[in-house]
């Protein structure tokens, strides 16, 4: 049995769907780049090394340094910090040997990539600007290049022959 809200309901349905109805569709696409990125410009390299041949030390500002470029916006700020390990393993798995590594950063926020313009971080961690206004570098650009240099120390006594590896992060954070 119909009553009348039924017929209303009905009616109003048939009447839509008789109707001419039109719709809009917008397809919209954004590309947006990432605020900030990092890019391996040149690895830390202490090279192979002899059983017993002490201290090792790369110096900031040495050829085999880890240099690494930032990209951001220039406005930001940055939080940097470098974990690395005490000490580097023999992958082989019979040994126990271990070389002890000391790993520093420095970072150059001038926007040019010169080591002698590198400040240290002490503790290897750090907030700063991303662009130091104050810096000779082009200003015009949105965009500016941090610079982070890595070197340090390790010291090789008597172990044994093999590959030694050690993970090395670094984490970046940006407002």
């Amino acid at each position: 049995m119909i009553n009348a809200k039924h017929f209303f309901l009905l009616a109003l349905f048939c009447l839509l769907v008789n109707s001419p109805i039109s719709a809009q569709f917008i397809n919209l696409n954004i590309n947006i780049e990432p605020e900030l990125s990092v890019t391996v410009e040149q690895n830390l390299n202490f090279g192979t090394l002899v059983s017993n041949s002490g201290f090792y030390t790369i110096p900031l500002g040495a050829v085999n340094a880890g240099v690494y470029s930032i990209r951001a916006y220039h406005t930001q700020n940055i939080y940097i910090t470098l974990n690395s390990p005490d000490f580097l393993i023999n992958e082989s798995a019979n040994s126990t040997d271990r070389i002890p590594i000391s790993l520093n950063a420095a970072y150059n926020n001038s926007g040019i990539n010169n080591q002698k313009l590198a400040i240290p971080l002490e503790g290897n961690s750090g907030y700063f600007p991303v662009h130091n206004p104050s810096s000779s570098s082009l200003k015009s650009d949105i965009w500016q290049a941090l610079y982070l240099y890595v070197y340090g120390t390790i010291e090789v006594g008597n172990i044994s022959n093999g590959t030694y590896s050690g993970e090395v992060v670094l984490y970046l954070e940006y407002d």
